[in-house]
């Protein structure tokens, strides 16, 4: 089939679930990770032929996101193996790891020893695989409640060999012991939205990324935070950061929380889209 034709052949199949940009998003991709076509070679050479797999025209046109099928994605220029067992890793993900390598390169102090970081939540291990391939030195860990998710995570440290220990840890029941203590940096981006808002998100959220790693009871929108703020509270040294990603309803809210438990230095941030997103703090 002409590279031409099927680009064609996405917009006729994905129309009912996609506006058009995000139709020829959806088909660049594809043809970069499958065939290794870039957008400039398409345009220079429509007319190539390709030997293309109906079924994975098929999945997409059933909602499954792209990065499922053909199983990678990019991230932070790391090449990244996704599968239905850990959630898709987010541009706005990529601003957090680049705000902590760049507040890295301002505290002297860490820099002059092997940075200590934990990553809860690690899912496919893309934060913690960030890390630990831009900052020098680096000790990584990183924990997730998943088996699955962690076998992917190992995998991606392998291939992109990066040194991380990972641990089978389940965050809401604050086994702190488990975990290594006087640490430098804690980041999360743990699960954040409300049960409730569900209906709201493309199915192909919804319908193939794992829940678990997505919701929270609408009762307790900021479980997870309140949990690993706890543990932070005891395994971060002094003066150590704490990083997370957050649900923009809940940013206002997630300050509070962080000030009783006493934090300190605790700063907002929009992502590049203008939403609240992140926040840090410091334990003294």
């Amino acid at each position: 089939m002409k590279i031409s034709a099927l680009r064609t052949l996405f917009h006729s199949a994905l129309t009912p679930l996609y506006e058009k940009k995000e139709i020829d998003a959806i088909f660049f991709m594809y043809v970069d990770y499958k065939y290794n076509i870039k957008k400039h070679d398409f345009f220079l050479n429509p007319d190539n032929s390709i030997e293309f797999e109906q079924s994975d025209l098929a999945m997409l046109a059933n909602g499954c996101p792209i990065q499922y099928v053909t199983g990678k994605t990019i991230f932070y220029n790391i090449d990244i193996k996704v599968d239905p067992s850990a959630l898709i890793p987010r541009p706005e993900t990529e601003e957090l790891v680049s705000m902590i390598i760049n507040k890295v390169k301002t505290l002297t102090v860490l820099q002059s020893y092997s940075l200590t970081v934990l990553d809860i939540g690690t899912g496919s291990g893309a934060i913690a695989i960030a890390l630990a391939k831009n900052i020098t030195n680096a000790k990584v860990w990183a924990t997730d409640i998943s088996k699955e998710a962690l076998e992917t995570a190992k995998i991606n440290a392998t291939h992109n060999n990066a040194d991380i220990t990972f641990l089978l840890h389940d965050i809401l029941k604050d086994a702190s012991k488990l975990l290594p203590e006087n640490l430098d940096i804690i980041v999360s981006n743990p699960p954040y939205i409300p049960y409730s808002e569900s209906s709201n998100l493309h199915k192909n959220v919804v319908n193939y990324e794992p829940n678990g790693a997505l919701f929270v009871p609408d009762e307790t929108p900021l479980v997870f935070y309140d949990a690993i703020a706890s543990v932070a509270q005891k395994n971060l040294r002094a003066g150590g950061l704490l990083y997370f990603e957050t649900y923009e309803k809940f940013h206002a809210e997630l300050y509070a929380l962080l000030a009783k438990k006493g934090f300190k230095e605790i700063v907002l941030w929009n992502d590049l889209n203008g939403n609240p997103r992140f926040v840090c703090c410091k334990k003294l």
